[in-house]
């Protein structure tokens, strides 16, 4: 008689499966895994996230900088410039165009 007859034999006939025990090191390392899977897809998406709100704010700006209100600040900008007015005589001139 082999061992799993004789197994048999003393508990009333039924044999245990292999498959009802539980694989406890496999289960484990299942959930490990998975909790690995799932903290890198977060940190993936978080970052495509943040580079796709980047590359927006990035677009958005270059066209602010197209507008016809920025052009004309920035003409109005190099205009000043080239006068080279010292700001004290530029507040003089100011005041008296529109002081009275």
């Amino acid at each position: 008689m082999n061992d799993s007859e004789n197994t048999g034999s003393q508990h009333g006939g039924h044999v245990a499966p292999s498959y009802d025990d539980v694989n406890t090191p496999v289960i484990v390392l299942v959930g490990a895994i998975s909790a690995l899977v799932t903290l890198l897809t977060i940190m993936f998406v978080q970052g495509l996230c943040y580079h796709w709100q980047n590359s927006y704010l990035k677009r958005r700006s270059a066209e602010v900088e197209n507008m016809p209100a920025v052009v004309q600040i920035d003409t109005q900008k190099a205009e000043l410039m080239a006068a080279k007015v010292p700001i004290n005589d530029a507040m003089k001139q100011v005041v008296a165009s529109y002081g009275k």
